[in-house]
């Protein structure tokens, strides 16, 4: 008897008037549901008045929410050893609102961007670069190509234990730039020599204008972390330098720093393992 007085009476209390932007929402009967005493609605039904995108896949357990007319996020680099997929969007030649997907986890990093050009998409690898026993993915971005320019940057994420368990983390890198200005001189002797001085090693070559770093590759190698520095790439810069990095006070420094008369053959991961 007391459920048949209550379910009468519920039916019959008045809905709950839904206003976005200040205009009524005319959708079910009741669009509002209370959860632990907190109001609740359906995003479904207020999308169209928030000018929303949503797309549900059930089989993938994932839920997409985006503005309308906005470009949608796409893979733009996975690596099955490492079970990571990087998504991003595409907007004005570059590729932004990174996010990283890895074992069964999402890192979002609103700050980094790609090129959009297919070539130069971001590269992924998975080696121990600590000696640690552990992989760390690193993500390589490139911020700037051209006639003679290529400027890559580095992100190393490396698993670290919290008290809500192992997250990837970011480790700071230090800057190649101020490494090779803080390490390496160089002084003209002739019309066509210039001596490079790295510590007390000289070597004399016709290497000219490398400090204008038009060329900032980064690279894994041979499990470590290296930047081959040089100038302009066409017409080619005879020479560059090559620093190699290593993980001290919690942060990647350069180990070492050496003069070479051609490019290391670098294996470039593919970016879709």
């Amino acid at each position: 008897m007391l459920l048949i007085t209550i379910v009468p009476f519920a039916s019959a209390a008045a809905p709950f008037k839904v206003f976005v932007n200040g205009q009524p929402i005319f959708g079910p009967t009741s669009i509002v549901q209370f959860i632990g005493g907190s109001p609740y609605v359906a995003i479904d039904e207020i999308s169209s008045e928030l000018k929303l995108n949503v797309e549900y896949d059930g089989k993938k357990k994932t839920l997409h929410i985006s503005n309308i007319g906005e470009p949608q996020s796409e893979v733009v680099a996975t690596l099955k050893k490492a079970k990571a997929t990087l998504y991003a969007t595409k907007r004005e030649g570059n590729l932004e609102k990174l996010r990283l997907e890895i074992d069964g986890k999402i890192r979002w990093f609103p700050d980094w961007k790609n090129s959009d050009f297919p070539s130069f998409g971001p590269r992924l690898f998975f080696d121990d670069l600590n000696q640690d026993g552990k992989e760390e993915l690193v993500i390589l971005l490139t911020t700037g190509h051209g006639t003679g320019i290529m400027i890559t940057e580095a992100h190393v994420l490396q698993k670290t234990k919290t008290n809500i368990g192992e997250i990837y983390e970011e480790k700071l890198i230090d800057n190649p730039v101020a490494i090779i200005n803080k390490n390496v001189k160089t002084k003209k002797i002739s019309n066509d020599q210039v001596e490079i001085t790295i510590g007390k090693k000289k070597i004399n070559d016709t290497f000219y204008e490398y400090l204008k770093h038009e060329t900032i590759d980064f690279s894994v190698y041979k499990n470590e972390l290296v930047v081959y520095m040089s100038g302009q790439l066409s017409p080619s810069t005879e020479g560059g330098i090559l620093i190699t990095y290593q993980f001290k006070d919690n942060m990647y420094q350069s180990k070492k720093i050496e003069y070479l008369k051609k490019r290391p053959d670098f294996i470039m991961e593919s970016s879709f393992q």
